[in-house]
């Protein structure tokens, strides 16, 4: 691998010259930074000495470090597909410091003792993470599990991960739950019975390529639903994953109705559309699939009104085995924590985003959809940053994934900006 994780307790790290733009208030000056024990100790002109580990990140950009709201470790389980350090290793080389992990997993993530498992697991981890609590035992889509002792352990949100809650009754009792304790539902956007098999998007691709289709439709109606719900109920609702411009368009017209909505959209789908596909490449092979380039210029769109509130990685790993099979039967999935800030901004800059605009869709955003603290760039702050070159051209290759799996559609592809160092308390990459 091109860089190393490492603990640095022991050392005094100085951050040199470097562009230092707080996302909470949006001011930025030239300084230098020093994280002594996990903290930020002094901020300032500082001279250097043979005391410091430093690193010039002069040209480069300091700001806060991002965190994901939509991740799948699989863990626990059998390990195969990536474990908690492998995650937390993909996450911090990523820039991010804390992520939300998905209760997708063996033993599923459906009681306040797995809560607890996760988050005691974490303390010994380069990153921070939260637990996501699953809506129904067994993600079983009809009985509702441990919610509040869920929540009053730790769960940020309440979800059923990749398995949609079909059951209108279940996800309105969901939603009245999470209201109670102020987190959000999150349910997957897709009817299952519309999507019918469907392996890629439906449209004239889809019939050149003789591959079944999956409509947006699958999409629009399941986020309309679940609108319609926590409108009803004064709810409070997360949309993960959305990828059409019907999606968009709806969650504008509750937005205008007041109703309590975020959403998100991932990486991947900004950056393929279906027209991709051509080559029938597995690790194309996502859930929403990917769509058009109208639905691109949509989410494009969605972003820069403010409709859509972050990106999320939608990481998802998955072993060589399941990927490795023609594109029907292959499983679905792409692992993004490595590659979101630098693809989204390559797409976000051509489309003239600001790079305090983007910054806050990974950092800002995301900490208030979750309710989580983001950290201040000021002396005593527990250490949460990135150093980000945003000029940075740069091809992804398979030395930069830190997953346990390699399912990434992103390899050999050019990108623009990167990630050079993430600090998280005593952990440094770069």
């Amino acid at each position: 691998m091109n860089k190393k994780i490492k603990n640095i307790s022991s050392s005094k790290l100085l951050l040199k010259n470097g562009k230092i733009l707080n996302i909470l208030n949006g001011k930025s000056s030239i300084k230098d930074i020093v994280i002594e024990n996990g903290k930020i100790s002094q901020i300032g002109k500082i001279e250097d000495n043979d005391s410091y580990l430093v690193i010039d990140c002069n040209k480069k950009i300091v700001t806060q470090a991002f965190i994901d709201i939509n991740t799948h470790f699989r863990s626990p389980g059998i390990g195969d597909q990536e474990t908690l350090l492998s995650g937390s290793n993909a996450a911090l080389s990523g820039g991010y410091s804390k992520v939300c992990v998905m209760p997708d997993t063996d033993p599923i993530i459906d009681n306040p003792e797995l809560i607890q498992f996760i988050l005691n697991q974490s303390f010994e981890l380069p990153i921070n993470i939260h637990p996501i609590g699953a809506i129904t035992k067994n993600l079983d889509g009809i009985n509702i599990a441990e919610l509040g002792s869920m929540i009053n352990c730790g769960a940020v949100a309440i979800s059923d991960a990749k398995n949609t809650l079909m059951n209108s009754q279940v996800a309105r009792y969901a939603i009245e739950y999470a209201k109670m304790f102020n987190v959000p539902f999150i349910n997957h956007p897709e009817n299952i019975d519309l999507v019918n098999k469907g392996s890629m998007n439906e449209s004239v691709v889809s019939n050149a390529l003789g591959l079944s289709g999956n409509p947006s439709i699958a999409e629009s109606i399941m986020v309309h639903r679940d609108l319609e719900i926590a409108n009803y109920v004064k709810g409070k609702i997360h949309i993960p994953s959305i990828t059409c411009s019907e999606s968009v368009q709806l969650i504008k017209n509750y937005k205008d109705k007041n109703t309590d909505v975020t959403c998100e959209v991932s990486p991947q789908h900004l950056f393929f559309t279906d027209n991709d596909l051509e080559n029938y490449d597995s690790n194309l092979k996502i859930s929403p699939p990917l769509r058009s380039k109208k639905d691109i210029e949509s989410l494009i769109q969605g972003i820069k009104s403010g409709v859509i509130d972050c990106i999320a990685s939608n990481h998802f790993p998955v072993r060589f085995d399941d990927k490795d099979k023609d594109f029907y039967n292959a499983e679905a999935g792409v692992i993004s924590l490595e590659t979101a800030f630098a693809v989204a901004h390559t797409i976000l800059k051509k489309n003239n985003f600001s790079i305090e605009s983007i910054l806050k869709l990974f950092s800002l955003n995301p900490s208030k959809i979750m309710n989580l603290e983001l950290c201040d760039m000021k002396v005593g702050s527990v250490a949460e940053l990135v150093v980000i070159d945003p000029d940075k051209k740069w091809s992804f290759t398979k030395s930069d994934i830190y997953s346990k799996s390699k399912n990434s559609p992103f390899l050999d592809e050019q990108l623009t900006g990167k990630v050079e160092n993430t600090i998280n308390r005593n952990f440094l990459f770069g």
